[in-house]
């Protein structure tokens, strides 16, 4: 029988891989021994993926709230701005989608004039107003039939 050697490098150490004889057996070294495992065989949880990848995503997903929180938080202050410099006379209108004018304001809530009479006087709540101006409606006419 033939002697063959196949030695490998492996953290400073030789490994010799199969083989008989005096030439396996001088070396000193394992005879048969399995390849060892690389150091960055995938196993565990998330091997496979890797944590790197995980943490990238978590990254990308905290990015994203954060900015979708602070561009709402961005919108509320202007809309809570907005209804602090409203006063007596100024065109609002209401989540509802009614159109009136303020004629008084309260602690909470604006008493808010809807209507072409100007007649109907009804207090809301300062959080359920939302825009400005209402349209031009003086020139309108209604048809009968």
């Amino acid at each position: 029988m033939g002697t063959y050697v196949v030695l490998t490098a492996v953290a400073g150490s030789t490994v010799i891989y199969g083989g008989h004889g005096p030439a396996a057996q001088a070396a000193g070294s394992e005879v048969g021994a399995a390849p060892p495992a690389p150091a960055d065989a995938p196993g565990g949880l998330f091997g496979a993926i890797g944590w790197n990848w995980i943490l990238i995503y978590i990254a990308i997903f905290g990015g994203y709230l954060w900015f979708m929180l602070r561009n709402n938080k961005k919108k509320q202050q202007q809309l809570t701005q907005m209804r602090e410099a409203l006063k007596v006379g100024d065109d609002v209108c209401t989540t509802g989608g009614l159109f009136g004018k303020i004629v008084g304001v309260e602690d909470s809530a604006f008493i808010v004039e809807f209507g072409l009479n100007k007649g109907i006087r009804i207090p809301v709540l300062k959080t359920e107003v939302v825009a400005g101006p209402a349209p031009d409606l003086k020139d309108t006419k209604i048809e009968k039939e």
